[in-house]
């Protein structure tokens, strides 16, 4: 089976591995450890841990086990001091602090959930994430990124981390021995990119003979991707890639619900252009299908960040995916 690698986490990357992980494949996820948001920044902060938020939804997104104990991982409480907190994160903070290694709380609760794969943190160390937006003024913190209370027409120039590493050796060992190193769908400014910050990441994944797969996402994001087509989001990974590297870009093309682009256009969200002339003049393979999932996705209640509500359809993602890597080979 062939080893395939999203550099992402969130939503977007625990769709897809929901896809994924109904095909041979040997699936593992590189997620960054800037998250300080919602119940996952609250235990960061509190208890000092790894962020749990995307490590928790990725494992759930690998899990073979009872869709009992999955749900319970994703059960946030509604009420008292735990209210916004999911049970899951909770778990892998506990067993970080119990085992004294993110490490070791990640192959515990992998166990509990009947994981096949593996979630690997970028770094083992909680960092900081900070961007530079185009008038000059710096915003610190993923979430503030993420959720801006600033003005979010102002696009972001750079981002840095700190620390910068080192980097997970095991995350460096998946990228060396990977066929395939798919970069989102998510956030790539708050989600993809931080990974790609840390130091040797960037290096190795210039020195694999993976293929390199970016999966554009369905929605443009205020504060983000204002504006981007298709081919902004391939200049903006690959601006953060020694050297730029995108090789295949996965694009949807399914016309939206005018309710769900009047639902977006309230987050000053929009539909993503596929550009498919720019991308074929950019020089990478264009894969250009309907990609949206027909139900969308309502978030708890008592959840405190924003969730997107359209996802991919993780199956037709997973098996493009799959088709790719697969190809010629």
């Amino acid at each position: 089976m062939k080893n395939i690698v999203i550099i992402g986490g969130g939503t977007g990357t625990s769709t897809l591995l929901s896809g994924l992980r109904q095909l041979p494949t040997n699936n593992a996820v590189i997620v960054s450890t800037a998250d300080d948001g919602g119940s996952t920044g609250r235990l960061r902060e509190e208890l000092g841990v790894v962020p749990p938020g995307d490590i928790r939804q990725c494992l759930v997104g690998l899990s073979y086990g009872d869709p009992v104990v999955s749900d319970l991982f994703n059960y946030r409480f509604d009420s008292g001091s735990l209210k916004g907190h999911a049970v899951g994160n909770i778990i892998i903070s506990a067993l970080e602090k119990s085992t004294g290694s993110i490490e070791k709380a990640i192959i515990q609760t992998a166990k509990l959930l009947n994981v096949r794969g593996y979630v690997v943190p970028i770094t083992i160390h909680p960092t900081i994430l900070s961007a530079t937006l185009e008038d000059g003024s710096q915003i610190k913190g993923e979430h503030n990124i993420d959720e801006p209370q600033h003005n979010g027409d102002l696009g972001i120039t750079n981002l840095e981390l700190a620390p910068s590493g080192p980097a997970n050796p095991r995350a460096l060992e998946l990228i060396k021995n990977a066929q395939a190193i798919v970069f989102g769908p998510g956030d790539i400014y708050t989600s993809t990119v931080p990974n790609l910050l840390v130091d040797g990441v960037r290096e190795a994944i210039a020195q694999s003979k993976a293929k390199k797969i970016l999966v554009v996402n369905l929605m443009t994001k205020w504060g983000q991707t204002n504006g981007y087509k298709a081919s902004d989001f391939v200049n903006g990974i690959n601006r953060y890639l020694l050297p730029a590297s995108i090789e295949t870009v996965i694009v949807n093309t399914k016309q939206l619900e005018p309710a769900v682009i009047e639902r977006y256009k309230q987050e000053k969200a929009e539909p993503i252009d596929a550009d498919i002339a720019t991308l074929e003049k950019i020089g990478v393979k264009v894969v250009a299908e309907a990609l949206a999932a027909t139900n969308t996705f309502e978030k708890d209640t008592v959840d405190q960040l924003k969730r997107s509500f359209l996802r991919h359809d993780s199956e037709r993602l997973a098996k493009i995916i799959y088709n790719l890597v697969n190809d010629g080979n």
